[in-house]
């Protein structure tokens, strides 16, 4: 019961840094915002790895980073890394695309959390397996059909599907490194690739190592991001390892509708029938996906 409270808590605060990271994307090179709310939420997840420490001994110690092996360390950063770019395209989606859209688009990292979790763990193809493919794909083609006619994707989906990709193939993942460092070790991990693949971007597209500051004002919310991140991070992670993989994509699944009206009340954005079947086909085919 624990787990099941505690992963709701962490949807709740992933939904309140969508919802901010709206706000202020307009305005900044993503990876430059997403460096300044890491420097936060790195600060408020030894907090909050703290806080965890006396509900749960998720592993929060010097001695298991020293006794994990160089495969694990390698493994373990390699998924880090990989994950990255599930938050740099999401966040470009947010900033190009609709909220109400976007985010439950997110969704179909589910559908790649099975394919991935079917060669790694070689589990058994169902028929709602099956029928989950169908209402995703086929929503996606309905969606995307007068682009598909000219063989293009429009840039707000294609973005989303990226971020799906890399997010749903990392999230089966995560486990393994969570059981070799520990939820709160791993937790710490994960933001610090997160920092160092925001420096390695702008080296790459900059050629430098200056990443510009915000306003005072966006400031403020990359505070209030970085704190939403890092309650939802070790919250996500702390569920990750103690209730079922299904139950936490459920949980998340179910937060669409709220998404949805959020987006619907602060960005006075108008979905389409289309993004309703689209929004629609994703629910249910996650749903299926983890009956």
């Amino acid at each position: 019961m624990t787990g099941v409270l505690i992963k709701i808590v962490s949807s709740i605060f992933y939904l309140i840094s969508g919802l901010l990271w709206k706000r202020i994307l307009p305005r900044g090179l993503n990876y430059h915002l997403i460096f300044y709310r890491t420097i936060f939420s790195i600060l408020f997840s030894l907090v909050v790895i703290s806080a965890f420490s006396f509900i749960d001994d998720g592993g929060a110690s010097i001695g298991r980073f020293l006794k994990a092996s160089l495969n694990d360390w390698f493994f373990a950063l390699a998924i880090c890394f990989f994950s990255f770019y599930g938050l740099y395209y999401f966040t470009n989606a947010l900033k190009h695309g609709r909220y109400t859209v976007v985010a439950p688009f997110i969704s179909m990292a589910a559908l790649f959390s099975f394919v991935t979790a079917y060669f790694l763990y070689d589990e058994v193809v169902g028929l709602n397996a099956v029928l989950s493919f169908i209402f995703l794909f086929g929503a996606l083609v309905y969606h995307q059909f007068t682009y598909l006619q000219t063989f293009r994707l429009s840039k707000e989906i294609y973005l989303c599907l990226l971020c799906s990709l890399f997010w749903g193939v990392s999230f089966v993942l995560y486990p393994i490194s969570i059981k070799a460092f520990g939820v709160y070790n791993f937790s710490l991990i994960l933001e610090l690739c997160v920092l160092l693949s925001c420096v390695y971007l702008t080296v790459l597209k900059e050629n430098t190592l200056k990443l510009t500051l915000p306003n005072k004002a966006d400031l403020k919310v990359c505070f209030w991001i970085g704190l939403c991140v890092a309650g939802g991070n070790v919250g996500a992670n702390y569920s990750l390892e103690n209730i079922p993989i299904y139950l936490n994509i459920i949980i998340a699944v179910l937060f669409e509708a709220v998404m949805i009206l959020a987006g619907l009340y602060w960005f006075k954005e108008k979905l389409r029938i289309r993004d309703w079947v689209l929004v629609a086909g994703i629910t249910v085919g996650a749903v299926l996906l983890m009956l």
